[in-house]
């Protein structure tokens, strides 16, 4: 066997090997909150700069499960296999998406509030906080997004002004990511100063228990307190030149890739833990929430 085959074969049992990992995680979640009633698929994308200042595109796939009155946000391919157990399929997705290091949220659970489990690599993190009020405005503008005729709203939260386009054909008050609150889901969302953009690209019909989190391995903090530290260490010019310039010294780190042959070093995943992530290389950090 020559050595394009070993590497080959030791690609894919180290991804079968993290598959099992980040599957035995999630059976540290507790009793179901509620049953997913389908799932829609988002393209998100944020417009931002590299090092040098140049115009760069981070882009991804985010999923909202969604329930009678709880909806799940997290990476696409993580909801696939986590929630519905379609690892064979998207396993590999999901191992390529964990350098983004998305956080799991629950909107309407507790009862009135939104939970988040998030992380700053090498630290994961829980908070609360109530639902929040976007004071929408509606319109009359419409646009059919994803074969469905939408209506426009524009609200605020967290010191960013989204313009919000949802549909009462799909009858569910919740959208992408925290986004909430109107007479049907939200299939796209743009912010007013035009980094983010999240577009419905899917709906699928998909039904299965939605488990909440054990918060064990999560250190808890208010609000506030996880935005203004998160936003400190990815906000610093320091990031983007060097990713892992906070990291602390004596992590342990495992280089890890998806499939096929060895690939150079800056295509391996630093893989800290089974869904954490030190990224090799970084464009400018856009946060989403900057209060």
């Amino acid at each position: 066997m020559n050595s394009k085959c070993n590497y080959k074969h030791l690609s894919l049992i180290i991804t079968l090997l993290l598959t099992i990992l980040f599957s035995s995680h999630t059976l540290a979640q507790s009793d179901s909150i509620d049953q997913a009633q389908f799932v829609v698929i988002y393209d998100f994308q944020i417009n931002t700069t590299d090092k040098n200042g140049n115009a760069a595109k981070d882009s991804m796939q985010w999923a909202v499960v969604v329930g009678s009155h709880v909806a799940k946000c997290t990476e696409f391919n993580r909801v696939m296999g986590e929630d519905f157990g379609e690892w064979k399929e998207y396993g590999l997705g999901e191992f390529n998406a964990r350098k983004y290091n998305l956080p799991v949220i629950f909107v309407g659970y507790p009862d009135g509030e939104i939970s988040s489990f998030d992380k700053v690599v090498p630290n994961r993190y829980f908070y609360t906080e109530p639902l929040p009020d976007f004071g929408w405005k509606l319109m009359d503008d419409t646009l059919t997004v994803g074969g469905y005729l939408c209506q426009k709203a524009v609200g605020k939260y967290a010191g960013r002004t989204w313009t919000a386009w949802y549909s009462e054909e799909v009858a569910a008050s919740f959208g992408p990511w925290k986004l909430r609150g109107l007479p049907g889901m939200i299939l796209k969302a743009e912010d007013k100063d035009g980094i983010f953009l999240f577009d419905c690209v899917g709906l699928i019909k998909r039904s299965a228990p939605i488990k909440y989190f054990s918060r064990e391995e999560h250190t808890t903090l208010k609000r506030n307190k996880f935005i203004a530290h998160r936003n400190k260490i990815l906000c610093d010019k320091k990031y983007v030149k060097q990713p892992n310039y906070y990291i602390p010294q004596g992590i342990s780190v495992i280089e890890m890739w998806g499939g096929g042959p060895e690939p150079s070093a800056d295509e391996k995943l630093s893989v800290v833990s089974y869904d954490m992530v030190i990224p090799k290389k970084a464009n400018v950090y856009q946060p989403l929430e900057l209060e």
